[in-house]
């Protein structure tokens, strides 16, 4: 995207959360996010910590995980062995990578990504866990409640 619809984008408050991260720009469509959840969809954003701290102040609910490698010498490996980037992005990703766990604390919880399936299935429990916290089901409650009054 280029700088220029960049900014007209957040001028415009089309983006709920947006960043400039290694010299390129990121943003969430406020649009699409909201349409999912209208849906009864869960939206996963793969963001980085500017971001997410963004969502989570405009949107205390959201459920921020921190998903991060075994060690810092394996992510060092995974960025290189890909082969794809030059090694200013690499050194770049991986400063950044060190600012970004000054803020691990702000997150819900953490993942570590050690083993793809079960970093996947550790995530996809904490998704459904937050279903059920009582704070995302007052509705329900309240209407429980009430049923239980009339038996």
């Amino acid at each position: 995207m280029t700088r220029d619809k960049f900014e007209s984008m957040i001028e415009e408050k089309e983006l709920i959360e947006y960043a400039q991260y290694v010299n390129n720009y990121y943003g969430t469509p406020r649009q699409y996010v909201f349409q999912q959840m209208a849906d009864g969809k869960d939206v996963i954003l793969e963001i980085e910590i500017q971001g997410a701290l963004k969502i989570k102040e405009r949107f205390p609910e959201a459920l921020l995980l921190f998903v991060m490698p075994p060690s810092a010498d394996e992510l060092k490996h995974r960025l290189t062995s890909r082969g794809t980037e030059t090694a200013d992005v690499i050194a770049a990703r991986l400063h950044r990578a060190a600012e970004e766990a000054v803020g691990i604390n702000s997150y819900d919880y953490i993942l570590v990504n050690d083993q793809i399936d079960t970093c996947v299935e550790e995530m996809h429990q904490l998704i459904q866990a937050q279903h059920n916290k009582v704070s995302n089901n007052l509705d329900f409650i309240e209407q429980m409640k009430e049923e239980l009054k009339k038996l």
